[in-house]
């Protein structure tokens, strides 16, 4: 199966292959929602198309033959980046440690400089793990760590390396412009009919996006993939695109959110998944808001506005929003999920060592 770390309260650590590493993930319950939209087996699995980092390891934590917590470990530039954090909710509370002092171990059998995590699998993924707010997102869309990492992150000397909240509001956000309801000059609302070129104007956005993340890489990571991958919770009206003089200068891309999946599901075949999850989101009132992008010299152009005020209205309509996770330092987007009527669901931490602190526990 794999090397085993024991401790003296019957936790074990086991490295696992890629393909035997997903199928225990689902058979020991640890699936998580955003599974629906890019399943472990693709991410992960054998021949998997993305590259998610180098030196790969993929671990769990038995409890007496039981697993109680999944994660991976990849490693970007010079840091060990830890991500893709699962527990079971009533897992023994050592587990922490346990995991902590196998990825200190890996990072240092590796030579990296540093450690840093939890991080997304890719991009779209939130990171960091909430250090305070209102207790768990409902979103398919982002991933929610375990709160107990935040006071085992802490005691063994981890500090802050960035943060960031999911912003989002429950109930409708209120329309207080007449223009609303009006058609925005400069905004093109897809269409079921203009889905190639709704999709063509969001290829512009990833690829630009994935030029900066050299670990996306692949068939996996292809913008045709991500398209297929968010297909069942996509709709075409959410697809804003700003125009002028024929040039798209910002968008807006939400998606229709679902808030939970049932345990059931995930043993269904891929396709049946797919077709649960799109009858779900039909049915679904929550959105999640994925991509917010303007050109820097149309930021305040009054195509900026109609798009801002388009994308309220949208808001208008849902009966709770998310957004992904905003940096703090991007001042500009917190402004934009404030002028909207969202506030801070849930703040978020990304933690960082340098390897020379680390010492045993």
């Amino acid at each position: 199966m794999g090397e085993k770390t024991r401790s003296d309260s019957v936790l074990e650590v086991a490295e696992l292959n890629p393909m035997r590493w997903c199928s225990i993930v689902r058979s020991a319950g640890l699936s998580r929602p955003w599974d629906m939209l890019f399943p472990p087996a693709v991410i992960y699995g054998k021949a998997s198309s993305f590259e998610i980092g180098s030196n790969r390891v993929f671990a769990v934590v038995y409890h007496g033959g039981t697993v109680i917590a999944a994660y991976v470990m990849a490693t970007r530039q010079s840091a060990s980046c830890l991500m893709d954090v699962r527990c079971d909710n009533g897992a023994d509370p050592g587990w922490p440690d346990m995991m902590i002092t196998h990825w200190e171990t890996v990072a240092k059998r590796q030579g990296a400089a540093s450690m840093i995590g939890p991080v997304g699998a890719f991009s779209f993924l939130t990171d960091g793990v909430a250090t305070h707010g209102d207790g768990e997102v409902k979103s398919i869309h982002i991933p929610v760590y375990p709160p107990i990492l935040v006071d085992c992150f802490l005691r063994r000397g981890y500090v802050h390396a960035w943060s960031g909240a999911v912003w989002g509001q429950d109930g409708k956000c209120a329309a207080h412009d007449r223009e609303l309801y009006q058609p925005q000059a400069g905004v093109q609302r897809g269409t079921w009919m203009s889905v190639v070129s709704s999709v063509r104007k969001l290829e512009q956005v990833l690829s630009a996006s994935f030029t900066t993340l050299p670990w996306h890489q692949g068939r996996g990571a292809a913008v045709s993939s991500l398209a297929l991958s968010y297909a069942p919770v996509y709709s075409p009206f959410l697809a804003l695109a700003g125009e002028h003089n024929a040039r798209t200068v910002g968008a807006v891309l939400m998606y229709r959110d679902v808030a939970s999946v049932p345990a059931v599901v995930y043993s269904l075949p891929r396709f049946l998944q797919k077709i649960w999850l799109w009858a779900a989101s039909r049915r679904s009132g929550l959105l999640h808001v994925s991509v917010i992008g303007l050109l820097p010299e149309a930021r305040n152009s009054r195509v900026a506005v109609a798009l801002f005020l388009a994308t309220r209205h949208a808001f208008g309509m849902a009966t709770a929003v998310t957004t992904s996770w905003v940096r703090s330092e991007n001042r500009a987007s917190q402004m934009m999920c404030k002028r909207a009527g969202l506030s801070p669901l849930q703040h978020r931490t990304v933690f960082h060592k340098v390897l020379s602190t680390i010492s045993n526990h």
